[in-house]
């Protein structure tokens, strides 16, 4: 609905519900405390900053924010290259400049500068979206912040360009076998040695069991000291930095032993074959995959000269040479990623323990547990607005229980109706901002409104799916609910940007 001030009433007014909602979510966590943190009365202080933004930027001309679109994705690069030298590292990461009492986290920043130089971008190049070089620079465009992102280490955030990418790419008029050609990409690079390394935290009670049974007691000492780093050892007999003193005196005698490290590497394989079997197999021999990735690299370069060498008369190898490219390079980043760049224990799991929280350790799949049992124990009305007892206080039985779980919280407390009533008004908002995104005339307008419009609709699927325990735990929080300053002022500004776009959609 558009009043005669020409402001989106639905659009805003859903915002401010959700942004309330949380802002009382975090308020019904402190009350009983005798000394609380007051994320509640910031978190209202950064809402009240962000709403006079927000209602700022939709007076503006939209159409002015086309100009400036190159110096702000140059300014966020900037500051995610600063942030790594001079940014505060909290939880692993060094995500955040810290000035004084606020935290201040570049990278939320950066995800929507980076939608607005692609809008820009895809708006000029409209007649050219089915050129690969038009695709590569898009994909360039999305690359270079993915990249200092990943390096804070912040994976979440990094992965939060890719949807958006590929579906203001759809907007915009790509075709389809190259979107489609991004996302094997992207899913075999990554999933291949995820898959190995979910292996590899899983595989190690079936090992101590398989020693057991066999009666090799003096080997077990050895996976109890390296848990996943079992199977480096036995295949190259490396240890660990952190192991010093006895421990590693005991490693280093264990390694020169032919007999005792030959009765290790056999019940290695015999484990990795009979529990985890062939296609792990397949997956983890570097030599076979780089093989097949040469030879579907080299079969699709061959393809394509014969197609550019012969004119539109073998026009239909497009359909061989694409798929062949894209098989052949995913396999050869598959083993670079695998061979070259180490994931952390701890975010395998992060990533991986969703699929069978069982499976895990109890503090690995920790989080999902207890966001899932919080999130039932509110049944079908709540357990009450004051009653959250497990995402209550300063240390909540549930992590993060005022940011990245905060979902959890407000499901706690009003239940399956209250869930998803709260779940209707986060969805409306993308919704909204892509009926903006249609209706208007203004090609740079539609896309933007578009990639902020997915930008939501992402933040919101992942968080929700990751607070259920059906998405992996990735650290990305909900929009205009969790707690933070910099996220909720920059959902308050792509709001903005969205009313603005609706104020003028039909005077274009």
């Amino acid at each position: 609905m558009i009043n005669r001030y020409k402001l989106d009433v639905y659009l805003l007014g859903a915002a401010v519900v959700v942004v309330l909602a949380g802002i009382f979510t975090l308020y019904t966590q402190e009350y009983q405390l005798a000394e609380g943190s007051g994320r509640w009365y910031k978190q209202l202080i950064f809402f009240g900053l962000g709403l006079i933004i927000c209602l700022g930027i939709r007076r503006m001309n939209y159409q002015v924010l086309e100009a400036y679109a190159v110096p702000a994705y140059l300014g966020s690069l900037f500051l995610l290259m600063l942030v790594l030298v001079f940014g505060a590292t909290i939880k692993g990461a060094k995500s955040w400049f810290r000035l004084g009492p606020i935290n201040v986290e570049p990278s939320e920043i950066a995800r929507l500068a980076t939608i607005l130089l692609l809008a820009k971008y895809l708006q000029l190049k409209e007649r050219d979206m089915g050129k690969i070089p038009t695709l590569l620079i898009a994909f360039g465009i999305c690359l270079l912040p993915m990249l200092l992102i990943v390096v804070q280490p912040a994976f979440g955030d990094a992965f939060a360009f890719t949807p958006i990418l590929l579906s203001m790419l759809f907007i915009a008029g790509a075709d389809m076998y190259h979107i489609g050609s991004v996302v094997v990409f992207f899913s075999v690079a990554i999933s291949v040695p995820l898959y190995i390394e979910y292996h590899n935290i899983t595989l190690v009670d079936p090992l101590v069991g398989h020693l057991s049974d066999l009666g090799k007691t003096d080997l077990l000492p050895a996976v109890r000291l390296l848990k996943t780093d079992i199977w480096k050892f036995a295949a190259k007999g490396k240890i660990p930095v952190g192991i010093e003193g006895a421990d590693k005196d005991y490693l280093v005698g264990l390694a020169g032993n032919q007999n005792l490290r030959a009765s290790l590497v056999e019940a290695v394989n015999s484990v990795r074959s009979d529990s985890g079997g062939l296609l792990l197999r397949l997956l983890e021999n570097d030599t076979l995959l780089l093989a097949l990735g040469i030879f579907f690299a080299l079969s699709a370069l061959v393809l394509l000269i014969l197609r550019l060498t012969q004119g539109t008369s073998l026009a239909n190898l497009r359909k061989l040479y694409i798929p062949f490219g894209v098989i052949g390079m995913s396999l050869l980043s598959a083993v670079a990623v695998h061979t070259t760049f180490s994931f952390k224990y701890h975010q395998i799991a992060r990533v991986t323990a969703f699929i069978n929280p069982d499976r895990f350790p109890r503090d690995l799949a920790y989080q999902t547990r207890a966001s899932r049992a919080a999130i039932g124990s509110g049944e079908l009305s709540g357990r009450g607005i004051f009653q959250g007892d497990m995402t209550t206080g300063e240390r909540p039985l549930v992590p993060e229980a005022y940011t990245d779980f905060i979902f959890t919280a407000w499901c706690e407390r009003t239940g399956f109706l209250g869930g998803t009533l709260i779940l209707l008004l986060l969805l409306s908002i993308p919704l909204r901002g892509m009926l903006v995104s249609f209706e208007s005339r203004d090609r740079f307008a539609s896309l933007l409104s578009a990639g902020i419009s997915f930008m939501f609709f992402f933040h919101i699927l992942m968080n929700v799916g990751i607070a259920v325990g059906l998405l992996p735990v990735t650290g990305l929080p909900l929009s205009f609910m969790s707690y933070g300053g910099s996220h909720l002022i920059t959902a308050m500004v792509s709001l903005g940007i969205l009313l603005s776009v609706a104020r003028r959609r039909f005077a274009n």
